[in-house]
C-alpha cells in the first residue's frame, strides 16, 4: 500500500480527521448490563464511572478474540464502539450469555457518523471546531455530539460520535485546524503508530497477548470468558507470538514471511505500506524468542523490529 505524504504528515505533524463510520457503535443500557460485559471480557468493568471510557476485549472460551471494544460511560448507559464490520456478531455474542439479565443492546451504527481526530494539535483541531476535548479517557457529550478521547500511539485520538445530520458540519468545522484524510492515510498512520486491528493482529486466530492488547487486560479480577487460557499464557511466560513495528529498505506485503538469517522461519508481515521513499513501515506478529532479532523478509529485505508505539502507550509499567 503506498500512501499520500503530504496528508500522512499533516496527521504526523499537525491534525487530521477520517470518517470512520464503517466502525460499530452500540448503545448498550440496563442495571445488569456492566457486570455481564465484566462477565463476557478482559479488564475490569465492577465499575465505569460515568464520562470515563475504557477497552476491553471481547473473547471466547479459548482466548481468541471475537473484538476490541472501546466502551464509554454517559448518560446511564454505554456506547459500544467495534472494529469495522464487527457490530453484529458482538451484539450477538453479548445475546448468546444473556440469560434473563436485564440489558439491552441497540445497534446505531447506520444511524450515526463516527469521526476520528489524530495528530499532535488534535485537540487544539477540536477546540477550534467548538467540539469539548475530554482528557484522556474521558468522555463529553455536547448537542447530541459525543466526544472520547483514546490512546493512539504517541498523541491520543479523539472519537466523534454523532447524528448523521451533523456530520458535514462538523466536518467544515474541523477542516478550517485539521485535514480530512482518507482511509488509506488512516490506515498508514495506525500501522505507523503501531495499533493492531481485527482481521490483520487480531481475531480469531489469536489471543489478544499477542496482539498487545495488554492494557485492555485485567490480571486482577474475577473470572471471565477465556481468563484460564489467559492467565496460564502469561503466568508460564506461553505466549508464543508477539506484535511488533518494523521498518525495511525494500519492499514488504502482508503475508510475507520473515526469517532469520539462517532460513529459519520468524514470523508474518500483518500490515505494511510503503513510505513513497524508499522505506516500508509495518507491523508483524513475530516469534517472541526472535523479537529481538534481526530478520529478512523472503526476498532478502532486512527488517529492523521496533517496539509498537500503542503497546509502549498502553502496556503496564513493570514495578
Amino acid at each position: 500500500m503506498s500512501i499520500d505524504a503530504v496528508a500522512l504528515a499533516a496527521l504526523t505533524e499537525r491534525a487530521g480527521f477520517a470518517d470512520r463510520s464503517d466502525c460499530g457503535r452500540l448503545w448498550i443500557t440496563g442495571p445488569d448490563a456492566l457486570d455481564l460485559l465484566n462477565r463476557l471480557t478482559t479488564n475490569q468493568l465492577e465499575t465505569l464511572p460515568e464520562g470515563t471510557a475504557r477497552s476491553t476485549v471481547l473473547t471466547n472460551g479459548d482466548a481468541r478474540v471475537i473484538d476490541h471494544l472501546r466502551l464509554a460511560a454517559l448518560d446511564g448507559g454505554m456506547w459500544c464502539f467495534t472494529s469495522p464490520g464487527r457490530a453484529e456478531d458482538v451484539a450477538d455474542w453479548i445475546d448468546l450469555y444473556t440469560f434473563g439479565e436485564d440489558i439491552t443492546v441497540v445497534d446505531e451504527s447506520s444511524d450515526t457518523a463516527h469521526l476520528t481526530v489524530l495528530g499532535p494539535l488534535a485537540a487544539d483541531a477540536l477546540a477550534s471546531a467548538g467540539l469539548p476535548v475530554p482528557s484522556l479517557d474521558g468522555v463529553f457529550s455536547q448537542d447530541g455530539t459525543v466526544t472520547v478521547a483514546s490512546p493512539f500511539g504517541a498523541h491520543p485520538a479523539y472519537d466523534v460520535l454523532l447524528p448523521l445530520a451533523d456530520a458535514e458540519r462538523v466536518k467544515t468545522a474541523l477542516s478550517a485546524r485539521a485535514q480530512e484524510v482518507d482511509a488509506e492515510t488512516f490506515e498508514a498512520y495506525r500501522i505507523a503508530q503501531g495499533v493492531p486491528a481485527y482481521g490483520t493482529e487480531f481475531g480469531a486466530f489469536n489471543n489478544p497477548l499477542e496482539a498487545r492488547l495488554l492494557g485492555s487486560i485485567s490480571d486482577d479480577k474475577g473470572c471471565y470468558t477465556g481468563q484460564e487460557v489467559i492467565a496460564r499464557l502469561q503466568t508460564y511466560r506461553k505466549v508464543q507470538r508477539l506484535l511488533m513495528s518494523f521498518t525495511s529498505g525494500a519492499p514488504a506485503v502482508p503475508g510475507d514471511a520473515l526469517q532469520e538469517e539462517d532460513g529459519s522461519q520468524a514470523g508474518v508481515v500483518t500490515s505494511a505500506f510503503d513510505t513513497g521513499d524508499g522505506r516500508t513501515i509495518g507491523l508483524a506478529l513475530v516469534a517472541a524468542k526472535h523479537a529481538a532479532s534481526s530478520l529478512h523478509n523472503a526476498s532478502g529485505g532486512a527488517i529492523t523490529l521496533s517496539e509498537p508505539a500503542y503497546a509502549l502507550a498502553t502496556e503496564p509499567v513493570e514495578a
